[in-house]
């Protein structure tokens, strides 16, 4: 029987193996026919499916002669019947057969068949599907029907994934789902199952936030809003609602058990996993051991729930991380609470990953928000543990340098199991942890024969003595085997004993040159030969990407390295895949194995010219500063002047002009900038350093704050190097703006002031008065507020000295919050007025729109209600001209509180509804607290006394986890308000002790409102 392949590459198999079909155009003729099996396609058809409107003179005749030769094949193969009837062709082929027809029976029978038997079916179809139809033919009819196709496999994939989320699959389906969203980016059922699955991971925020970005897609693309099922999908994640998070037939006993997947589902479920490998071969009895050592038992856990580790050690290119994934890979569904994994890059000459940051990693996938995430390492490792406690976790950490690397990353308790790899033996985890060790050997020879055969085919066993001698010169370790398979089957037509030959040659030269023994010669043999066979341009390719520090690149990094176009670039860049020299870590996107990066860096200082080194490394960080400022000049167009930016030479980005571009490039790119900054540190390139600094500033703190501190620590590092006191005072001013972010206020203000003393000393003045307005809002944010208007005086003066409007009017702004705290209203609204001034001079609509609702906000204090509710109008006017969501939420908070002035609790609740629901989406916690104290006093104004502590309660731990005093004190006071009401005079006065203390230590003029309210308040 003939088994045929439409679903990717056209091709034809029988129990021989594969059948020879011919040309391009003759598969095509193939195709043609098999599309409908059984059905007459006649000569017209056939033609205009194969040349389309424009076919030769002679296409009649040689579509004769295509099916005389497919006829003479199938029929050699015992195939199916070919026949000519009535001025065309049949192809009596068995569906069963046709890879389509098979996709679409099985399809059919899923569709129809119950839960439990339906994943069997849907896994059977969709691995019918080996790439894009007809992947490797080309006319206008085989394009048209591959896209009808895809279509048909896009509303399979959607039946599948919905059977998948109702069976508790959200994890496992994430990251399929994840990449189908981002190909049809205004599929709404596709958005609903993809926002689903984040929110049953734990991603509640990135649930919200896909919504949003596909409400702009469609109102850019379609000028429509999303339907009305995924605006209650949305409305209902928004509430967290529980019936969202535990599918449909779970029952309030497994909602409510402690160990159930329900409670496991309100937890993020992380699945981290890098790519399976293709053609995993032998090692069975690590893999079994992998399962005796690290599987929980059959009742969830493990005797004392202790931590299983197990450390796999092996020389470079042995397979321990192909190893490890792939057995991860197997057993995934035995860890019902996710799987992490990270690349330590311990035996990377250059960068080795630190665990501090590998743990502000995990404690973020984890679910614990950044400004929550500890700044000391120890204090991170103890969250980390505590987060890992109660969780059944796979943790994979890769390519470890050291105990001291990987012991911070070990939970302490629970029923997690870590598996470890390194080339270290790690004896001091055996010692004091109880570790397993495998050993992991080269590949016996039968497995690595058998590694070849899958790779190359028939010709190993048709000369299996050569295929054994060549499996010895790889020294038998699968990455170099696999190097080998590609130069092998790339000389289809040379006996495999000359290609061991010809290795043989290239390993004695290379002895003779390497005088140190190296113990990876026979490795680097191989290695050398692959790339002896490459063009010149792709070997020079290979070299210049060893200089790149990250942990993989895309076309325009590679485009920067050599100096090539990307298109050019990229089609290298597959070269190097297909010679088995990197591999593909995700969508346009390529690492390399830290073997081969070793030996391209090597050749790259042995081979390549000083000069060329210098050039592509200057090239390579003039793109990085070239790309992040064009992100950020979409993202913080305001903050452009204020940006220290190196020379570069011109060198190509991709577009990024639009928002999600620009924000997508930064958080893929994130990994590569952290890289970046610390690699141009250690050559010294200050310049470069500080201006990126202050390029990623903005997004690293509203996306990675933590990375605040990493990235101008290198800044701040090359500085002190270099000597350079304003590159040093540049550091340590972002590096205080950093530490307020997080909340380290000690930190901050000793930064900042010795970030004072230099740009002093260097006479910067517009670095001393953006150093003391990070004081003054520093302080602000402590409730300092005269010392923080004291900084402010001190920052307005040096910038009325230079001249600089735009920061006069941010530092007005400021001025004008600390006198408002101070109970200085009219002087308040004077600052706040000539900031108003002068941004509407300088035509910033953002910032306008900010000072309206800032003068909004005092005007209610000082009772001038319509002024107020004049000015709120205009600012969210311009907010939704701008599109900034933000500012729109700020004034919407402010009108809320308007309209329950007003008497109108109604359209107040809608109001701090929505400006609660950005906040939530932005992950603002301490503007949540405004929001959340507002529906607090709505519910409260119309008789919800009991609702009004549940709000005022939630307001108060955000307030608390984010230090905002005033919000405290605004939440103590509601809470004792609503206490009052319900009857509770002693609970009433206790937090309004509370929040008079606090209003008190601030200085807020509400500390003689809450001592009045207290006088009134019986006591016990």
């Amino acid at each position: 029987m003939v088994w045929f392949q439409l679903l990717g590459h056209v091709s034809a198999r029988s129990e021989g193996g594969e059948i020879p079909l011919g040309s391009a155009r003759q598969r095509a003729v193939l195709a043609a026919l098999l599309v409908e099996p059984g059905t007459h396609v006649s000569l017209d058809q056939l033609v205009d499916r194969v040349w389309g409107t424009t076919p030769p003179r002679s296409a009649r005749q040689t579509l004769h002669s295509y099916v005389s030769r497919l006829r003479s094949v199938l029929d050699d193969h015992d195939g199916p019947l070919l026949e000519r009837r009535s001025g065309g062709y049949v192809l009596e082929a068995d569906e069963s057969a046709v890879d389509l027809q098979r996709f679409r029976a099985l399809v059919a029978q899923a569709r129809g068949a119950d839960d439990d038997h339906a994943g069997a079916l849907w896994q059977e179809a969709m691995s019918l599907w080996q790439g894009r139809p007809f992947a490797d033919l080309d006319s206008d009819w085989l394009r048209s029907t591959a896209v009808r196709l895809e279509a048909e496999r896009l509303a399979a994939v959607l039946d599948r994934n919905d059977l998948l989320l109702r069976s508790r699959e959200h994890a496992r389906l994430l990251p399929d789902v994840t990449a189908a969203a981002e190909k049809h980016p205004l599929d709404e059922r596709l958005a609903g199952q993809l926002m689903l699955a984040l929110y049953r991971c734990g991603r509640q925020s990135d649930a919200l936030a896909h919504f949003q970005l596909l409400q702009e897609h469609l109102a850019d693309e379609l000028g429509s809003d999303p339907g009305p099922e995924l605006r209650e999908l949305h409305q209902r994640i928004l509430r967290h609602d529980a019936e969202q998070a535990a599918p449909d037939g779970t029952s309030d006993a497994d909602r409510n058990a402690p160990t159930s997947d329900a409670a496991a589902d309100r937890q993020p479920r992380p699945a981290q996993l890098p790519l399976d490998v293709s053609g995993f071969t032998g090692r069975s009895g690590d893999l079994r051991c992998l399962d005796e050592l690290l599987l929980p038992g059959a009742d969830g856990g493990r005797a004392g729930q202790t931590v299983v580790i197990t450390a796999i050690r092996g020389t470079a290119g042995v397979g321990k991380t192909a190893l490890a994934v792939h057995w991860a890979h197997r057993v995934a569904h035995d860890f019902p609470d996710g799987q992490l994994y990270v690349n330590l890059r311990g035996y990377d000459p250059d960068q080795p990953v630190r665990p501090t940051d590998v743990l502000a990693r995990f404690l973020a996938v984890l679910g614990v928000a950044e400004p929550d995430i500890p700044l000391d390492s120890d204090e991170r490792a103890a969250r980390y543990r505590s987060e890992l406690a109660d969780r059944r976790m796979l943790i994979v950490l890769d390519n470890a340098g050291s105990v001291a690397q990987v012991r911070p990353l070990l939970p302490g308790s629970g029923a997690s199991s870590v598996v470890i790899t390194s080339r270290d033996s790690l004896a001091g985890l055996v010692a004091v942890h109880g570790a397993h060790r495998i050993d992991l050997d080269l590949l016996p020879a039968a497995d690595a024969a058998d590694l070849l055969r899958r790779l190359i085919g028939e010709r190993v066993d048709a000369d299996l003595v050569a295929a054994e001698l060549l499996a010895e010169q790889c020294a038998r370790l699968p990455l170099a085997l696999r190097v080998a398979a590609v130069l092998a089957t790339s000389q289809p037509d040379k006996p495999l004993a000359d290609v061991a030959a010809e290795l043989a040659d290239r390993q004695e030269r290379l002895e003779l040159l390497d005088a140190g023994g190296d113990p990876y010669a026979a490795v680097h043999a191989v290695f050398s030969w692959s790339v002896q066979h490459l063009s010149e341009q792709a070997a020079r390719t290979f070299r210049l990407l060893g200089l790149h520090p990250g942990p993989d690149l895309d076309q325009y990094v590679a485009a920067a390295l050599t100096g090539l176009a990307a298109s050019a670039a990229r089609r290298v860049l597959e070269t190097l895949v297909s010679a088995h020299l990197l591999h593909r870590t995700g969508p346009g996107r390529y690492g390399m194995h830290d073997l081969l990066r070793a030996y391209a860096t090597r050749l790259a200082t042995t081979e390549d010219i000083a000069g060329e080194r210098a050039e592509a490394e200057q090239r390579l960080l003039a793109y990085y500063q070239a790309a992040a400022i064009a992100a950020v000049d979409v993202l913080y167009p305001n903050e452009g002047d204020h940006r220290r930016v190196a020379g570069s030479v011109g060198v190509e980005i991709r577009d990024l002009t639009g928002p999600d571009a620009a924000r997508g490039w930064l958080e893929t790119e994130w990994l590569c900038v952290l890289a970046i900054a610390e690699h141009a540190a250690d050559l010294g390139a200050s310049d470069f350093i500080h201006g990126f600094a202050q390029t990623v500033n903005g997004y690293s703190g509203e996306a990675h704050l933590a990375d605040v501190l990493t990235i101008n620590g290198h800044a701040l590092r090359a500085a002190e190097r270099a000597g350079e006191l304003a590159g040093q005072a540049q550091a340590l001013r972002q590096l205080a703006a950093g530490y307020t972010r997080l909340g380290a206020f000690e930190a901050s203000i000793d930064h900042a002031r010795r970030a004072l003393v230099k740009f002093r000393q260097v006479g910067d003045l517009d670095g001393e008065a953006l150093t003391l307005t990070n004081l003054g809002s520093t302080e602000n944010i402590r409730g300092h507020y005269r010392d923080a208007r004291s900084y402010h005086r001190a920052a307005l003066a040096v910038f009325r000295r230079t001249e600089d409007r735009h920061s006069q009017a941010l530092v007005l702004n400021n001025l004008g919050v600390s006198e408002a705290r101070l109970g200085n209203l009219a002087e308040s609204v004077e600052v706040q007025h000539q900031a108003l001034a002068i941004f509407q001079g300088l035509g910033s609509r953002f910032s306008e729109a900010v000072m309206l609702s800032n003068i909004a906000g005092v005007e209610m204090r000082r009772e001038r209600l319509p002024e107020a509710a004049d000015l709120l109008q205009r600012s969210i006017s311009i907010a939704e001209e701008m599109g900034s969501d933000r500012s729109r939420a700020n004034a919407l908070d402010k009108l809320g509180s308007l309209h329950l002035r007003m008497g109108e609790p109604d359209r107040a609740h809608e109001c701090f509804q929505q400006s609660l629901a950005h906040f939530v989406l932005s992950g603002e916690r301490a503007s949540q607290a405004w929001s959340t104290n507002g529906l607090g006093e709505v519910a409260l104004f119309t008789g919800d006394a009991a609702g009004a502590v549940a709000r005022h309660t939630e307001a108060l731990a955000l307030a608390a986890a984010d230090g905002t005093r005033h919000q405290q004190a605004r939440a103590h006071a509601g809470i004792g308000h609503a206490h009052r009401a319900l009857g509770n005079p002693d609970l009433a006065r206790t937090h309004y002790e509370h929040a008079h203390a606090i209003y008190t230590d601030l200085g807020m003029p509400e500390a003689e409102e809450m001592r009045a309210t207290l006088a009134e308040v019986p006591t016990a």
